[in-house]
């Protein structure tokens, strides 16, 4: 029954730690995590956050990348958490990929401990094509970024509502006809 499998699915990755380590993976600068980064990220134990990792390891959404160079230094880690190209096709069906922007703008305004910094910083293995090239966030063109720190400016001044629109000045003679769809501005 194809709705009991999606509503198992949608369950499965809405558990609390499961969907914590997924939000904290999507968001990480290289979508490859360490233990130890999500153990920062994620406000459980280490040994359940390593439970619900193999839990996800077992469905095939994520998987453990293990970096074969030779550039680590003696205390940096070799192995990380990230997602498989089944994960991503999972992910996005059900609307987690939309969220990765919000998610990796959270996550570099987080303030890290010093080893935090260290593992962020660490060499990793490449990510398939695929499951890189799903989460790769588009480079916004230089006249909307513009436009999005003219308004942001506007906003510190006490300007303009950010994201209000303006108001709209009901048509007093209009009359909708019955039965149809009401204008939001008739019922308030």
């Amino acid at each position: 029954m194809p709705i009991e499998k999606q509503r198992r699915a949608h369950q499965f990755l809405t558990q609390e730690t499961r969907y914590l380590i997924i939000q904290a993976v999507l968001g990480h600068p290289t979508y490859l995590a360490t233990l130890d980064e999500l153990k920062y990220l994620v406000p459980k134990n280490r040994s359940t956050i390593r439970e619900h990792l193999d839990q996800l390891a077992d469905k095939q959404v994520m998987v453990k990348y293990k970096y074969r160079g030779d550039e680590t230094e003696r205390n940096e880690p070799r192995e990380f958490w990230g997602f498989t190209s089944y994960g991503i096709t999972l992910l996005d069906e059900y609307s987690y990929l939309r969220y990765v922007p919000v998610l990796r703008a959270l996550q570099e305004n987080l303030h890290l401990t010093e080893k935090i910094e260290r593992h962020q910083d660490s060499p990793r293995p490449e990510l398939p094509e695929d499951v890189s090239g799903a989460l790769k966030i588009p480079e916004i063109d230089d006249a909307t970024e513009a436009i999005v720190d003219d308004t942001l400016a506007a906003r510190e001044r006490g300007g303009d509502r950010l994201f209000d629109a303006p108001p709209i000045e009901p048509d007093e003679d209009g009359e909708t006809e019955p039965g149809a769809d009401r204008p939001l501005d008739e019922l308030f």
